[in-house]
């Protein structure tokens, strides 16, 4: 008998379009995370753990890159267009030769997997009709997405 979690596909862009919460969050959570450990990062960090933080980098990136990629063209944002074109040199190029090629290109694939990551909310938040979370009006406090 087949494993059902082999026999079972999912489209991982597909899903992270759609925004669903439940999985969404975590994934969301888990790329921020990273994203920010390594923007963060003062000191070049030991091979070891630079090897293990580009890996997860990678695995977002391709995760964030199918979600972009589901946006049809019209509606992708200028971010979301350049993104991709940025994580295809990003994985053609790879980390260059020398002491601050690998910690630079951890850096800049937190970067694309940060862009990508807008690119994703700006969709989602146009589709729900949030475009923009104050409206303001003359003379009176701005309204917030919760107000009555």
């Amino acid at each position: 008998m087949a494993d059902p979690r082999t026999t079972v596909e999912v489209e991982l862009g597909e899903l992270l379009l759609q925004g669903s919460g439940d999985v969404e969050d975590p994934v969301k959570d888990s790329v921020e995370a990273d994203i920010r450990r390594v923007l963060e990062m003062r000191h070049h960090p030991d091979a070891l753990a630079l090897a293990a933080l580009t890996d997860r980098l990678l695995t977002h990136c391709i995760t964030l890159a199918a979600g972009v990629e589901e946006i049809p063209p019209a509606e992708r944002s200028v971010r979301g267009a350049a993104v991709l074109e940025t994580w295809t040199q990003l994985l053609a190029d790879g980390p260059e030769d020398g002491p601050l090629g690998p910690w630079s290109y951890a850096r800049h694939l937190a970067l694309a997997a940060r862009d990508m990551l807008s690119a994703l909310n700006d969709h989602q938040a146009a589709d729900r009709g949030a475009g923009a979370p104050f409206v303001g009006r003359s003379g009176l406090p701005p309204l917030t997405p919760e107000s009555p």
